[in-house]
Protein backbone atom coordinates (compact mmCIF):
# COMPACT_ATOMS: atom_id res chain seq x y z
CA UNK A 1 0.00 0.00 0.00
CA UNK A 2 1.39 3.77 -0.83
CA UNK A 3 1.12 6.41 1.20
CA UNK A 4 1.19 9.88 0.79
CA UNK A 5 4.81 11.54 0.86
CA UNK A 6 4.82 15.14 1.88
CA UNK A 7 6.34 16.47 -1.33
CA UNK A 8 2.56 13.96 -2.96
CA UNK A 9 1.25 15.64 0.25
CA UNK A 10 2.02 19.32 -0.96
CA UNK A 11 0.61 18.75 -4.43
CA UNK A 12 -2.50 17.06 -3.90
CA UNK A 13 -3.77 19.39 -0.26
CA UNK A 14 -6.05 20.56 -2.52
CA UNK A 15 -8.40 17.82 -1.83
CA UNK A 16 -7.70 17.13 2.00
CA UNK A 17 -7.43 21.03 2.47
CA UNK A 18 -10.61 21.57 -0.12
CA UNK A 19 -9.50 25.71 0.11
CA UNK A 20 -6.10 25.66 -2.13
CA UNK A 21 -6.72 27.91 -5.60
CA UNK A 22 -4.99 29.10 -8.51
CA UNK A 23 -1.92 30.73 -7.19
CA UNK A 24 -1.32 28.86 -3.99
CA UNK A 25 0.41 25.76 -4.35
CA UNK A 26 -1.69 24.40 -7.39
CA UNK A 27 0.14 25.63 -10.04
CA UNK A 28 0.17 28.20 -12.22
CA UNK A 29 -1.57 27.52 -15.51
CA UNK A 30 0.82 28.37 -18.05
CA UNK A 31 -0.18 31.06 -20.77
CA UNK A 32 -2.09 29.08 -23.92
CA UNK A 33 -1.80 25.61 -22.09
CA UNK A 34 -3.54 22.73 -23.60
CA UNK A 35 -6.18 21.68 -21.65
CA UNK A 36 -5.95 18.61 -19.77
CA UNK A 37 -9.44 17.10 -21.36
CA UNK A 38 -11.83 14.36 -18.75
CA UNK A 39 -15.28 12.92 -20.95
CA UNK A 40 -18.01 12.39 -18.54
CA UNK A 41 -20.64 10.26 -20.24
CA UNK A 42 -23.46 9.88 -18.44
CA UNK A 43 -27.44 9.44 -18.90
CA UNK A 44 -29.15 13.07 -19.23
CA UNK A 45 -32.41 11.36 -20.86
CA UNK A 46 -34.19 8.03 -20.43
CA UNK A 47 -34.86 6.20 -17.10
CA UNK A 48 -32.06 7.81 -15.61
CA UNK A 49 -32.05 10.86 -16.63
CA UNK A 50 -31.57 12.69 -13.39
CA UNK A 51 -28.23 11.55 -13.26
CA UNK A 52 -26.76 13.47 -15.33
CA UNK A 53 -27.28 16.78 -13.49
CA UNK A 54 -26.53 15.20 -10.44
CA UNK A 55 -22.74 13.88 -12.12
CA UNK A 56 -22.16 17.35 -13.57
CA UNK A 57 -22.46 18.86 -10.15
CA UNK A 58 -20.14 16.26 -8.56
CA UNK A 59 -17.87 16.63 -11.47
CA UNK A 60 -17.67 20.28 -11.06
CA UNK A 61 -17.27 20.27 -7.77
CA UNK A 62 -14.01 18.55 -7.91
CA UNK A 63 -12.91 20.64 -10.47
CA UNK A 64 -13.71 23.43 -8.46
CA UNK A 65 -12.04 22.43 -4.98
CA UNK A 66 -8.95 20.73 -7.04
CA UNK A 67 -7.93 24.95 -8.35
CA UNK A 68 -9.17 24.45 -12.14
CA UNK A 69 -5.68 22.83 -13.19
CA UNK A 70 -3.69 20.30 -13.33
CA UNK A 71 -0.15 19.90 -14.46
CA UNK A 72 -0.52 23.63 -15.13
CA UNK A 73 -3.17 23.49 -17.43
CA UNK A 74 -7.06 24.34 -16.99
CA UNK A 75 -8.95 21.32 -16.54
CA UNK A 76 -12.04 20.94 -19.60
CA UNK A 77 -14.71 18.74 -19.03
CA UNK A 78 -16.37 17.56 -22.12
CA UNK A 79 -19.73 16.31 -21.06
CA UNK A 80 -21.89 13.85 -23.45
CA UNK A 81 -24.74 11.86 -22.97
CA UNK A 82 -24.20 8.43 -23.22
CA UNK A 83 -28.39 6.43 -22.97
CA UNK A 84 -27.01 2.82 -24.43
CA UNK A 85 -23.61 0.86 -25.02
CA UNK A 86 -23.47 2.20 -28.59
CA UNK A 87 -23.96 5.81 -27.70
CA UNK A 88 -21.09 5.38 -25.11
CA UNK A 89 -18.78 3.47 -27.33
CA UNK A 90 -19.42 6.36 -30.31
CA UNK A 91 -19.00 9.54 -27.78
CA UNK A 92 -15.97 7.91 -25.96
CA UNK A 93 -14.37 7.27 -29.80
CA UNK A 94 -15.11 10.85 -30.51
CA UNK A 95 -13.71 12.15 -27.41
CA UNK A 96 -10.40 10.40 -27.30
CA UNK A 97 -9.43 10.63 -31.86
CA UNK A 98 -11.33 13.38 -32.63
CA UNK A 99 -10.74 15.86 -29.51
CA UNK A 100 -7.73 13.59 -27.96
CA UNK A 101 -9.02 13.33 -25.17
CA UNK A 102 -7.03 10.26 -22.43
CA UNK A 103 -9.86 9.85 -19.74
CA UNK A 104 -13.08 9.39 -19.37
CA UNK A 105 -16.03 8.85 -16.75
CA UNK A 106 -19.27 7.05 -17.77
CA UNK A 107 -21.75 5.60 -15.40
CA UNK A 108 -24.57 4.93 -14.61
CA UNK A 109 -25.21 1.64 -16.91
CA UNK A 110 -23.23 -1.38 -16.54
CA UNK A 111 -23.45 -2.58 -19.87
CA UNK A 112 -22.19 1.55 -21.12
CA UNK A 113 -19.40 1.37 -18.78
CA UNK A 114 -18.20 -2.28 -20.28
CA UNK A 115 -18.28 -0.79 -23.70
CA UNK A 116 -16.76 1.94 -23.02
CA UNK A 117 -14.08 0.40 -21.01
CA UNK A 118 -13.30 -2.45 -24.07
CA UNK A 119 -12.88 0.31 -26.46
CA UNK A 120 -10.63 2.62 -23.83
CA UNK A 121 -8.20 -0.44 -23.51
CA UNK A 122 -7.36 -0.67 -27.29
CA UNK A 123 -6.63 3.20 -27.23
CA UNK A 124 -4.98 3.52 -24.05
CA UNK A 125 -7.65 5.38 -22.37
CA UNK A 126 -7.89 5.72 -18.96
CA UNK A 127 -11.93 4.55 -17.99
CA UNK A 128 -13.33 6.21 -13.89
CA UNK A 129 -16.91 3.54 -14.18
CA UNK A 130 -19.10 4.55 -12.09
CA UNK A 131 -21.37 0.80 -12.21
CA UNK A 132 -21.96 -1.95 -9.67
CA UNK A 133 -21.12 -5.18 -12.44
CA UNK A 134 -18.94 -7.81 -11.13
CA UNK A 135 -17.15 -8.12 -14.48
CA UNK A 136 -15.90 -4.23 -14.06
CA UNK A 137 -13.18 -5.03 -12.01
CA UNK A 138 -13.46 -8.78 -12.60
CA UNK A 139 -13.30 -10.64 -16.44
CA UNK A 140 -13.72 -7.43 -18.05
CA UNK A 141 -10.96 -5.74 -15.95
CA UNK A 142 -7.89 -4.42 -17.89
CA UNK A 143 -5.16 -1.52 -16.37
CA UNK A 144 -6.64 1.72 -17.13
CA UNK A 145 -9.96 1.39 -15.83
CA UNK A 146 -10.52 2.12 -12.20
CA UNK A 147 -14.11 1.40 -10.13
CA UNK A 148 -14.73 4.10 -7.16
CA UNK A 149 -18.32 2.05 -5.98
CA UNK A 150 -18.45 -1.51 -4.45
CA UNK A 151 -19.90 -4.27 -7.26
CA UNK A 152 -22.61 -6.26 -6.35
CA UNK A 153 -20.86 -9.09 -4.63
CA UNK A 154 -19.52 -6.84 -1.77
CA UNK A 155 -23.21 -4.85 -1.57
CA UNK A 156 -25.24 -8.03 -1.48
CA UNK A 157 -23.06 -9.09 1.57
CA UNK A 158 -23.26 -6.47 3.48
CA UNK A 159 -26.72 -5.23 2.78
CA UNK A 160 -28.44 -8.76 2.53
CA UNK A 161 -27.47 -9.58 6.24
CA UNK A 162 -28.60 -6.85 7.23
CA UNK A 163 -32.14 -7.23 5.94
CA UNK A 164 -32.22 -10.54 7.31
CA UNK A 165 -31.45 -9.55 11.03
CA UNK A 166 -33.06 -6.16 11.07
CA UNK A 167 -36.30 -7.85 9.77
CA UNK A 168 -36.04 -11.47 11.25
CA UNK A 169 -36.88 -12.43 7.25
CA UNK A 170 -36.33 -16.37 6.40
CA UNK A 171 -38.21 -15.78 2.81
CA UNK A 172 -37.84 -13.44 -0.06
CA UNK A 173 -39.29 -12.52 -3.36
CA UNK A 174 -37.17 -10.22 -5.86
CA UNK A 175 -37.90 -7.60 -8.25
CA UNK A 176 -35.30 -7.53 -10.77
CA UNK A 177 -34.15 -5.33 -13.73
CA UNK A 178 -33.68 -7.54 -16.79
CA UNK A 179 -29.81 -6.20 -17.71
CA UNK A 180 -26.75 -7.33 -16.58
CA UNK A 181 -26.22 -5.14 -13.15
CA UNK A 182 -29.50 -6.47 -11.88
CA UNK A 183 -28.53 -10.42 -13.01
CA UNK A 184 -25.20 -9.34 -10.99
CA UNK A 185 -27.23 -8.22 -7.96
CA UNK A 186 -29.47 -10.97 -8.44
CA UNK A 187 -26.81 -14.02 -8.24
CA UNK A 188 -25.22 -12.54 -5.19
CA UNK A 189 -28.08 -11.83 -3.25
CA UNK A 190 -28.87 -15.66 -3.78
CA UNK A 191 -25.74 -16.47 -2.97
CA UNK A 192 -26.13 -14.65 0.20
CA UNK A 193 -29.74 -16.25 1.16
CA UNK A 194 -28.15 -19.37 0.56
CA UNK A 195 -25.84 -18.82 2.58
CA UNK A 196 -27.86 -17.64 5.49
CA UNK A 197 -30.18 -20.68 5.05
CA UNK A 198 -32.62 -17.95 3.50
CA UNK A 199 -35.20 -18.87 0.87
CA UNK A 200 -35.82 -16.90 -2.46
CA UNK A 201 -39.85 -17.72 -3.58
CA UNK A 202 -39.65 -16.23 -6.15
CA UNK A 203 -38.40 -13.37 -8.81
CA UNK A 204 -39.97 -10.88 -11.38
CA UNK A 205 -37.79 -9.35 -14.00
CA UNK A 206 -38.91 -5.89 -15.84
CA UNK A 207 -37.19 -3.98 -18.27
CA UNK A 208 -35.32 -0.56 -17.84
CA UNK A 209 -38.10 2.38 -17.27
CA UNK A 210 -40.73 -0.34 -16.34
CA UNK A 211 -43.49 2.34 -15.61
CA UNK A 212 -45.97 -0.04 -14.17
CA UNK A 213 -45.00 -2.92 -11.69
CA UNK A 214 -48.31 -3.97 -11.11
CA UNK A 215 -48.10 -7.45 -12.41
CA UNK A 216 -44.69 -7.80 -10.14
CA UNK A 217 -46.24 -6.61 -6.87
CA UNK A 218 -49.17 -8.98 -7.33
CA UNK A 219 -46.68 -12.16 -7.59
CA UNK A 220 -44.69 -10.46 -5.13
CA UNK A 221 -47.56 -10.69 -2.61
CA UNK A 222 -49.26 -14.17 -3.28
CA UNK A 223 -45.50 -15.13 -2.47
CA UNK A 224 -46.61 -13.69 0.68
CA UNK A 225 -42.54 -13.69 1.73
CA UNK A 226 -41.51 -12.07 4.77
CA UNK A 227 -39.51 -9.11 2.33
CA UNK A 228 -39.88 -7.92 -0.92
CA UNK A 229 -36.23 -7.16 -2.10
CA UNK A 230 -35.76 -4.99 -4.72
CA UNK A 231 -33.02 -4.91 -7.05
CA UNK A 232 -33.51 -2.10 -9.20
CA UNK A 233 -31.84 1.37 -9.27
CA UNK A 234 -32.79 5.09 -9.46
CA UNK A 235 -36.08 6.22 -11.36
CA UNK A 236 -37.04 2.18 -11.31
CA UNK A 237 -36.79 2.11 -7.57
CA UNK A 238 -39.21 5.46 -6.93
CA UNK A 239 -41.65 4.23 -9.17
CA UNK A 240 -41.71 0.51 -7.67
CA UNK A 241 -41.94 1.33 -4.34
CA UNK A 242 -44.49 4.07 -4.60
CA UNK A 243 -46.48 1.26 -6.56
CA UNK A 244 -45.72 -0.93 -4.01
CA UNK A 245 -46.81 1.83 -0.93
CA UNK A 246 -50.18 2.28 -3.51
CA UNK A 247 -51.00 -1.32 -3.23
CA UNK A 248 -49.73 -1.58 0.50
CA UNK A 249 -47.40 -4.40 0.41
CA UNK A 250 -46.32 -3.48 3.67
CA UNK A 251 -49.22 -5.21 4.67
CA UNK A 252 -48.11 -8.74 3.75
CA UNK A 253 -44.30 -7.93 3.63
CA UNK A 254 -41.38 -5.60 4.67
CA UNK A 255 -39.79 -4.12 2.19
CA UNK A 256 -35.83 -3.49 1.28
CA UNK A 257 -33.76 -2.17 -1.20
CA UNK A 258 -30.53 -3.69 -2.08
CA UNK A 259 -28.64 -0.52 -3.92
CA UNK A 260 -29.96 2.83 -3.72
CA UNK A 261 -28.58 6.39 -4.51
CA UNK A 262 -30.06 8.01 -1.73
CA UNK A 263 -31.13 11.18 -0.79
CA UNK A 264 -32.65 11.87 -4.28
CA UNK A 265 -34.82 8.83 -3.91
CA UNK A 266 -35.74 9.50 -0.52
CA UNK A 267 -36.81 13.17 -1.69
CA UNK A 268 -39.05 11.54 -4.22
CA UNK A 269 -40.65 9.42 -1.78
CA UNK A 270 -41.17 10.85 1.37
CA UNK A 271 -40.77 9.91 4.54
CA UNK A 272 -43.94 8.55 4.95
CA UNK A 273 -43.94 6.02 1.92
CA UNK A 274 -40.30 5.23 3.09
CA UNK A 275 -40.76 4.61 7.20
CA UNK A 276 -39.45 1.57 8.02
CA UNK A 277 -37.66 0.44 4.45
CA UNK A 278 -34.14 -0.83 4.84
CA UNK A 279 -31.63 0.54 2.38
CA UNK A 280 -28.46 -0.76 1.09
CA UNK A 281 -26.37 2.35 -0.21
CA UNK A 282 -22.38 3.27 -1.63
CA UNK A 283 -22.86 6.47 -0.43
CA UNK A 284 -24.76 9.06 2.63
CA UNK A 285 -24.17 11.93 3.91
CA UNK A 286 -23.68 11.22 7.17
CA UNK A 287 -20.59 9.35 6.99
CA UNK A 288 -18.54 10.39 9.58
CA UNK A 289 -15.29 10.58 8.11
CA UNK A 290 -13.58 13.72 7.51
CA UNK A 291 -13.22 14.28 3.79
CA UNK A 292 -17.17 13.46 3.54
CA UNK A 293 -18.24 16.41 6.14
CA UNK A 294 -15.88 18.70 3.82
CA UNK A 295 -17.42 17.47 0.69
CA UNK A 296 -20.83 17.54 2.22
CA UNK A 297 -20.06 21.23 3.51
CA UNK A 298 -18.81 22.62 -0.16
CA UNK A 299 -21.63 21.15 -1.97
CA UNK A 300 -24.32 22.68 0.44
CA UNK A 301 -22.78 25.48 0.01
CA UNK A 302 -22.56 25.61 -4.10
CA UNK A 303 -25.91 23.69 -4.39
CA UNK A 304 -28.11 23.95 -1.17
CA UNK A 305 -28.84 20.31 -0.80
CA UNK A 306 -27.45 17.46 0.27
CA UNK A 307 -25.32 15.15 -1.82
CA UNK A 308 -26.46 12.04 -3.20
CA UNK A 309 -24.18 9.18 -4.34
CA UNK A 310 -24.57 10.04 -8.59
CA UNK A 311 -22.77 13.25 -6.93
CA UNK A 312 -20.47 11.74 -4.60
CA UNK A 313 -19.11 9.18 -7.12
CA UNK A 314 -17.81 11.43 -9.75
CA UNK A 315 -16.33 13.56 -7.21
CA UNK A 316 -14.05 11.68 -5.57
CA UNK A 317 -13.11 9.35 -8.34
CA UNK A 318 -11.90 13.00 -10.20
CA UNK A 319 -10.35 14.12 -7.17
CA UNK A 320 -8.08 10.93 -6.41
CA UNK A 321 -7.78 10.81 -10.35
CA UNK A 322 -6.21 14.53 -10.55
CA UNK A 323 -4.22 13.80 -7.46
CA UNK A 324 -2.36 11.13 -9.25
CA UNK A 325 -2.02 12.76 -12.00
CA UNK A 326 0.20 15.40 -10.42
CA UNK A 327 1.98 12.27 -8.61
CA UNK A 328 2.95 10.73 -11.81
CA UNK A 329 4.01 14.46 -12.73
CA UNK A 330 2.49 13.49 -16.75
CA UNK A 331 -1.12 13.21 -18.60
CA UNK A 332 0.69 9.43 -19.21
CA UNK A 333 -1.98 7.01 -18.89
CA UNK A 334 0.36 4.25 -18.10
CA UNK A 335 2.57 6.61 -15.05
CA UNK A 336 -1.10 7.86 -13.96
CA UNK A 337 -2.04 4.06 -13.00
CA UNK A 338 0.89 3.36 -11.39
CA UNK A 339 0.30 6.14 -9.27
CA UNK A 340 -3.15 5.67 -8.77
CA UNK A 341 -3.20 1.61 -7.84
CA UNK A 342 -2.00 1.02 -4.33
CA UNK A 343 -2.31 4.60 -3.47
CA UNK A 344 -3.96 5.39 0.01
CA UNK A 345 -5.88 8.73 0.16
CA UNK A 346 -8.44 10.17 2.02
CA UNK A 347 -11.87 9.23 0.64
CA UNK A 348 -15.48 10.34 1.42
CA UNK A 349 -15.73 6.85 3.43
CA UNK A 350 -12.63 7.58 5.33
CA UNK A 351 -9.20 6.35 4.48
CA UNK A 352 -9.42 4.48 0.53
CA UNK A 353 -7.30 2.97 -1.64
CA UNK A 354 -7.35 1.23 -5.08
CA UNK A 355 -6.07 -2.08 -4.97
CA UNK A 356 -3.65 -3.45 -7.63
CA UNK A 357 -5.18 -6.68 -8.33
CA UNK A 358 -7.99 -5.39 -10.64
CA UNK A 359 -8.36 -1.55 -9.70
CA UNK A 360 -11.46 -1.79 -7.40
CA UNK A 361 -11.89 0.96 -4.53
CA UNK A 362 -11.29 -0.85 -1.33
CA UNK A 363 -14.29 1.17 0.80
CA UNK A 364 -16.89 0.06 2.86
CA UNK A 365 -21.17 -0.35 1.54
CA UNK A 366 -23.25 0.68 4.14
CA UNK A 367 -27.04 0.07 4.96
CA UNK A 368 -29.69 1.97 6.22
CA UNK A 369 -32.96 2.21 8.04
CA UNK A 370 -35.63 5.23 7.13
CA UNK A 371 -37.48 7.16 9.57
CA UNK A 372 -41.01 7.93 9.86
CA UNK A 373 -42.12 11.94 9.32
CA UNK A 374 -41.78 12.56 13.40
CA UNK A 375 -38.74 11.25 13.72
CA UNK A 376 -37.03 13.75 10.97
CA UNK A 377 -35.41 16.25 12.54
CA UNK A 378 -34.43 18.18 10.11
CA UNK A 379 -35.89 17.69 6.19
CA UNK A 380 -33.07 15.48 5.15
CA UNK A 381 -32.81 13.42 7.91
CA UNK A 382 -34.66 10.29 6.24
CA UNK A 383 -32.37 7.77 7.68
CA UNK A 384 -29.91 6.86 10.19
CA UNK A 385 -26.55 4.16 8.91
CA UNK A 386 -27.52 1.42 10.82
CA UNK A 387 -24.40 -0.83 9.64
CA UNK A 388 -21.65 -1.05 7.28
CA UNK A 389 -18.99 -3.23 5.91
CA UNK A 390 -16.18 -3.84 3.72
CA UNK A 391 -16.47 -6.91 1.26
CA UNK A 392 -14.35 -7.32 -1.68
CA UNK A 393 -13.70 -10.69 -3.60
CA UNK A 394 -10.47 -11.76 -2.73
CA UNK A 395 -8.46 -11.57 -5.90
CA UNK A 396 -7.58 -14.40 -7.31
CA UNK A 397 -11.29 -15.03 -7.35
CA UNK A 398 -12.39 -11.90 -9.41
CA UNK A 399 -11.13 -13.25 -12.78
CA UNK A 400 -9.76 -10.09 -13.46
CA UNK A 401 -6.22 -10.64 -15.03
CA UNK A 402 -4.24 -7.22 -15.23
Amino acid sequence: MKKLSRRDFLKTSAFTGMALTIGGLRPMTSWGAEPFKIMVGTTFSGAYAETGEFVRKGVNLAVKEYGGTVLGRPIEIIERDVPNPNEGVRKAQEAVEKLGCKYLFTSPSSSTALAVMEYAAQKKAFVLPCAGSDAVTGKSCNQYAFRWPIPTWGAAREVVPRVIKEYNAKTFYTITPKYVFGEDLLRNSKEVLTAKGCKLLGNSYHPLGESDFSSHLTKAMASKADCLLFLNFGGDTVNSIKQANNFAVSKVSKIACAWGSGITQMEALGAKVMEGVVWGLQYFYKIDAPGNKKFVAAYERDYKEMPPYIAANPYIAILALLQSVDIAGTDDTDAVAKAMEGREYEGLTGLEMYRACDHQVVKPYYTLKCKGPDQMKTKYDFADIIGSSTNLAPCEETGCNL
